[in-house]
């Protein structure tokens, strides 16, 4: 952390959104709709992030078995996402991305509500006095440049501007280990009429694989088989195969997993070809630009949120939104055993219909700083929670109630009325208890 450089002021705004992925742009969207004017800072080239650039290929869940749970800026952007792709929203609770038509969706949506965003703009430091930040530093296409604004929110996954100002946090398990990333791809040439009817007669991708598994012959020491999802008539994205062993915080390990991610790809793509019913034509078409990193890391904030919230299906007196995908901590290793209970855990954990679990506003606050906010991943939990917390809808419905709340605070996120930040988020659709 700095105090001052002389450097090219870029912008200044109200609120200054790092990162623009599911928490990011629906705290910039949020915040604009409601008056603010409002900067975004994107080190890729699109908003969207694991969703668009990461080639995730789904939303999931989108709801609780009763009703959509994740209500507001992720029910708008999934249903107008769902009508453009010609398909029925929620007819399952896992729902396919096109992520060309996420992307257009999510630059219309923004342009629409007088967002200001770069793309290509790399954070690299902060400017931080009496416990709050000043100014950023970002490396854009032309050089190092400073922005300021009155309050930030920080949605990089991982909390890399909360980091940089000084904020604790937790990282990893009891040994610094971390869930192992996967870099999601694109495939075409896919038969889904005989893929469908094989599975039906009782063989499917995962059967074969976990067949080849018992018997050693399966090209990767993969227990832990994810998914390979429809996208159109012919062709889907994966979430397949894990990079283990690396510490994505680290850039020399960071690079070696997009090597390492494309070599995967690869792999999976000849055991498609060669052996599951409908793929004999399969062909990779593109590996995604953005490594899916599940876990770095955690806040130390004004709450931490455990497994036990999640195990009472807690409900809070400053609830932000509600959650109810179940703990999915994905090994770290390519230990056996270890790789076997992640699917067990996410079995056990499933809640049943209608259930589901708050989140506080407080959990967004980080110890010792004054104008900063931390949605999505990277907000104050326990390992457990935070592995159902992550994934894209709650990043949504958490970077949501991070753009009301920097509107509404008066210089400090602790000075938020949260009757109002609720009132006004029931109005925008979100779900509480």
């Amino acid at each position: 952390m700095i105090q001052t450089l002389q450097l090219p002021l870029l912008a200044d705004a109200d609120i200054v959104v790092v990162g623009g992925g599911p928490s990011g742009f629906a705290a910039a969207l949020a915040a604009a709709r409601q008056g603010s004017k409002v900067l975004v800072l994107e080190q890729s080239t699109m908003f969207g992030g694991l969703g668009t650039a990461g080639l995730v290929p789904m939303f999931a869940p989108t709801s609780n078995g009763e009703r959509m749970v994740y209500g507001g800026i992720f029910e708008e952007i999934n249903l107008e996402m769902c009508r453009r792709m010609n398909v029925e929203p929620w007819q399952e609770s896992w729902q396919a991305i096109n992520p060309e038509i996420l992307k257009r969706l999510l630059d219309e949506k923004a342009e629409e509500a007088g967002i200001r965003f770069v793309f290509g703009a790399k954070v690299c430091e902060a400017e931080v006095g009496s416990g709050r930040i000043g100014a950023v530093l970002a490396a854009t296409s032309m050089g190092l440049k400073r922005v300021t604004g009155r309050m930030f929110i920080d949605a990089t996954g991982d909390a890399l501007l909360a980091s940089l100002a000084g904020a604790e946090f937790e990282f990893g398990d009891e040994n610094g280990r971390t869930m192992s990333p996967t870099l999601c791809a694109q495939f075409s040439n896919i038969d889904f009429d005989a893929y469908f009817a094989a599975i039906r007669a009782g063989v499917s991708d995962r059967s074969i694989w976990q067949k080849m598994t018992e018997e050693g012959t399966a090209p990767l020491r993969e227990h832990h088989f994810v998914c390979m999802k429809p996208v159109t008539k012919v062709s889907a994205t994966s979430n397949l195969g894990h990079i283990y062993g690396i510490d994505t915080l680290d850039e020399f390990e960071l690079t070696r997993g997009y090597v390492e991610g494309r070599r995967i790809a690869r792999t999976m793509e000849e055991f498609y070809r060669r052996h599951v019913p409908g793929f004999q034509n399969f062909e990779l078409l593109a590996t995604a630009s953005l490594l899916g990193v599940r876990e770095t890391r955690r806040i130390r904030g004004e709450y931490r949120m455990t497994v036990e919230d999640f195990r009472r299906r807690a409900v809070f007196d400053d609830e932000i939104g509600r959650c109810c995908y179940p703990v999915d901590i994905h090994s770290g290793s390519t230990n056996a055993e270890e790789q076997k209970r992640v699917e067990r855990v996410l079995e056990e954990t499933r809640f049943k219909r209608g259930e589901s679990y708050g989140i506080p506003y407080r959990a967004m606050i980080p110890q010792g700083l004054a104008n900063l906010l931390v949605p999505g991943r990277a907000l104050s939990a326990d390992r457990a929670i935070q592995s159902s917390l992550r994934v894209m809808p709650p990043c949504f419905v958490t970077g949501q109630a991070a753009g009301v709340a920097a509107g509404l605070a008066d210089g400090d996120v602790r000075s938020v009325d949260t009757v109002q930040l609720r009132s006004r988020l029931a109005e925008m659709g979100a779900y509480f208890k």
